[in-house]
């Protein structure tokens, strides 16, 4: 086993909760690529105005708009669900690397960028290379708390009395830890097909099946 390697013994609880978490992330992305195409209020209430005034019946843009987003409300309904979930998912993140894996999460990261300074000059790369990945897993546990606390925030807006102005930069926030999490899975996916077929061949596999109990 390579020193630097990322194939490492994943308890069966780790296991289980990378794959949840993987469903709930798809699933809030799809919710918004579905309100942002197919279900934009912007072009099926342009649309429903169109066809209305076709069959000869007029209606004003404010009640095109409700219909349009009553169409949408219930699919917009599991993107709430799911970042409920999600919100369950990083609690349970915690607690397996407590009290399964004995450590809090991102603190692998910091180990490995404080000994990258003991590296040989020969493994230097590759110790680099381990430090960013294990960094930027780091972040997505951030932006996951991120996305979590201004989702809460704004679909309890209301009940916490939270000003017009806060809500726009809360949406933004929120809005901004999506795209994050756009180019964190494009890239774990480029970069785990990457190792799978390189230095670390069966990673994708040990990820199903835990992999040798003696690598931890």
């Amino acid at each position: 086993m390579a020193k630097f390697s990322f194939r490492k013994y994943q308890p069966l609880s780790l296991r289980f909760w990378h794959w949840l978490n993987a469903l709930a992330i798809l699933g809030l992305l799809g919710t918004v690529l579905l309100r942002k195409t197919f279900l934009s209020w912007r072009t099926n209430s342009a649309l429903i105005e169109t066809k209305l005034k076709e069959a000869g019946t007029v209606i004003t843009p404010d009640l095109a708009k409700d219909i349009a987003v009553s169409i949408r409300n219930p699919m917009w309904d599991w993107h709430i669900y799911l970042g409920f979930a999600l919100g369950a998912l990083l609690v349970g993140r915690i607690l397996v690397a407590l009290f399964v894996e004995k450590r809090c999460p991102g603190v692998h990261a910091l180990k490995s960028a404080l000994a990258l300074k003991e590296v040989p000059p020969s493994e230097k790369r590759e110790a680099v290379h381990y430090t960013l990945v294990r960094t930027g897993y780091a972040v997505f546990y951030l932006a996951t708390a991120l996305m979590v606390v201004t989702g809460f925030m704004l679909n309890f807006k209301t009940e916490l009395g939270l000003a017009k102005d806060l809500v726009g930069s809360v949406k933004e926030i929120h809005e901004l830890m999506m795209w994050f999490f756009v180019v964190f899975v494009g890239g774990h996916l480029v970069g785990v097909v990457a190792a799978e077929n390189t230095k670390d061949p069966g990673l994708i596999s040990e990820m199903v099946h835990g992999g040798d109990p003696k690598n931890k």
